[in-house]
């Protein structure tokens, strides 16, 4: 979906850290007389539902209401930490100063907030601090904070029995501070959820005439919350309870995930009930609003990382598909070194990387001296395109998205960025990783997390199935009698003929594969490209790297190094895994920046 430029970036710097949002701007002649607030849900719901709250703010603008979208201090684009005291409280006032920042650059006295989770809780909170809000759509929203920590916690259960962190057979996981909680890879201190805990819409006082109407929908047939129903209506607010399906389509993997668009008709709706078209005397104010306008999607904001100042600056890429987005974080109180860094997407996440690692990564490289630009490729986060092709693996591993990687570069060596770059990324950004450094003699090096493949093959997942189908213990079931006998009896038809044909395939490909491999990397050893391959445990590609010998190779590729992580989660999530990818990150960034002169560097720098 390409986005008009009426959407633009901007921070809001009303105290505390700066939230960073976007801001979507109906066309003149189509414009309501409320405007609309959207609260993220948090963690990897927030991750999940990202490119769907951006549909929904496209919808809504399309129907003429302006909207803004935020990310709560310390999550996101904004600033601050997970680890900061007062969160709720800073949470809260994000959202109240965004409601009244949004009535200034609408020129709108009316303003509708719509949470999702936590969003729709602290939305409520904000009211009862007497935020400009003045009506509520709650989706999925619980009375008490507790029930949303519970459903975290049995989240992060299910995570601790799927992939406890080990290293050589040995745990190594960091324990978390007693009442911490990391759910899907999200921590949060004990003080945060000590006070969600406490959070009980049923003890907040709305003030009288503040929010005059609310819409609360359910979860996928879920019903809604009784008590947060009838502390609302006991407040003299009107409630409309609605049906809420595609909740469950919103949150589902990134690639997977769905924009409810059943649901954005249905609020849409809903709020045209009784907004209607401005009034005359609206349009004076929209224009008197004028002498607040959208900050520039250039507006830098200033952040302090330890003891040293760092700007951050949205940063957009032009393509004939539509524009790439970034966030580009620059030194402000330290030189800047002529070694820049590109941070990709991992898989459908978007920029700020798995956990939010990329931008803690970009922050404290940024306060080094390093330029770092955390980037959205086409189809992602805020960039323009088409989300719903990577629902196909393939997709993610095309040509094109490597095309665009050079393209930021061109972008940031045209703008006085910098000239010599290194790229790192988790998964399919990985995979970007390494080809723009086999075809941009810009790029240095190449720091790969996790890479699921350095070669796309459409067979690639399907051998690898049969690989993991073959070690597991569903043959063993197969022997113990425990598979029904028509299953045993169609494998005893199939196994004579498939397994040959798949396994002459496997090899055939393994061999090319090889070549081009072997090619590959002879081709970036003598173009001087430092490569860092960082493994999870378990990861298919190392074990079949480790099985054709590529990992001794010393001798051959010098340039080439492998480290390893805690854990068997691919995206990262245990603790452990995220601080040891930071610590083996941040040594192969002081690795090249110690390099200078030095054997390695690429051709463009010599």
């Amino acid at each position: 979906m390409a986005v008009s430029s009426s959407v633009g970036p901007l921070y809001l710097r009303e105290g505390g850290e700066p939230v960073f949002g976007f801001f979507h701007a109906p066309s003149r002649h189509s414009q309501r007389a409320s405007a609309v607030l959207i609260c993220p849900p948090y963690g990897w719901d927030e991750i999940c539902s990202y490119r769907s709250r951006r549909d929904w703010a496209n919808d809504l603008a399309g129907a003429g209401f302006p909207t803004l979208r935020i990310d709560l201090p310390g999550t996101g684009d904004s600033g601050g930490s997970p680890r900061d005291l007062g969160l709720l409280s800073a949470w809260s006032a994000a959202i109240s100063s965004a409601a009244e920042h949004l009535r200034r650059i609408s020129g709108l006295d009316r303003v509708t907030a719509i949470g999702i989770g936590l969003g729709g809780l602290l939305a409520c909170r904000a009211v009862s601090d007497e935020a400009p809000i003045d009506e509520l759509v709650l989706w999925a929203v619980p009375s008490r904070g507790r029930v949303l920590m519970r459903e975290l916690s049995t989240f992060a259960s299910l995570e601790d029995s799927a992939g406890a962190p080990v290293v050589d057979g040995d745990p190594a996981a960091t324990p978390l501070a007693d009442g911490y909680l990391c759910a899907g890879g999200f921590v949060m201190t004990a003080g945060t959820v000590q006070e969600l805990e406490r959070l009980d819409v049923a003890a907040l006082d709305f003030p009288p005439g503040r929010a005059r109407r609310a819409l609360i929908l359910d979860r996928d047939g879920i019903s809604v919350d009784k008590r947060l129903h009838a502390r609302l209506q006991e407040s003299g607010i009107s409630v409309t309870l609605a049906s809420g399906d595609g909740y469950g389509a919103m949150m589902a993997k990134p690639h997977h995930a769905r924009a409810p668009h059943d649901v954005f008709a249905r609020v849409r709706s809903w709020l045209e009930e009784e907004t209607g078209s401005t009034s005359a005397r609206e349009a004076t104010r929209r224009t008197a609003a004028s002498a607040h306008p959208t900050p520039s999607s250039q507006s830098p904001i200033e952040l302090t990382v330890g003891d040293v100042a760092i700007r951050e600056t949205p940063f957009t890429v032009q393509q004939s598909s539509g524009n790439l987005f970034g966030i580009l974080a620059e030194p402000a109180g330290v030189p800047a070194s002529e070694l820049c860094a590109v941070m990709l997407n991992a898989g459908a996440i978007r920029r700020i990387g798995p956990n939010r690692m990329w931008v803690e990564a970009a922050r404290r490289w940024a306060a080094l001296g390093v330029r770092t630009l955390r980037l959205d490729l086409e189809g992602i986060g805020d960039a323009d395109g088409d989300a719903e092709r990577f629902s196909e693996l393939a997709e993610l591993y095309v040509p094109q998205l490597v095309d665009q990687v050079c393209a930021a570069l061109d972008a940031m060596q045209n703008r006085g960025v910098g000239r010599r770059f290194v790229l790192s990324g988790l998964c399919s950004g990985a995979y970007w990783s390494f080809h723009a450094a086999r075809r941009d003699e810009r790029v240095a090096a190449a720091f790969m997390l996790n890479p699921k493949a350095l070669f796309w093959d459409e067979s690639l997942e399907a051998a690898r199935d049969l690989r993991r189908g073959l070690r597991s213990s569903s043959w063993r079931k197969l022997v113990r009698r425990e598979v029904p006998l028509e299953r045993i009896m169609a494998l005893a038809r199939e196994a004579p003929f498939a397994l040959p044909k798949r396994a002459l395939a496997q090899r055939l490909a393994r061999r090319r594969g090889a070549s081009e491999l072997n090619d590959a990397l002879d081709e970036l050893r003598d173009d001087g490209k430092v490569l860092r391959f960082i493994f999870s445990g378990n990861e298919p590609l190392y074990e079949e790297l480790e099985r054709d010998g590529y990992t001794e190779r010393h001798d051959r590729w010098p340039n080439v190094r492998f480290e390893f992580l805690p854990g068997q989660v691919h995206t990262l999530r245990p603790l452990a895994s995220q601080q040891r990818a930071h610590e083996a990150l941040d040594r192969a960034l002081a690795d090249m920046l110690g390099r200078t002169g030095g054997r390695w560097l690429s051709k463009a720098s010599r």
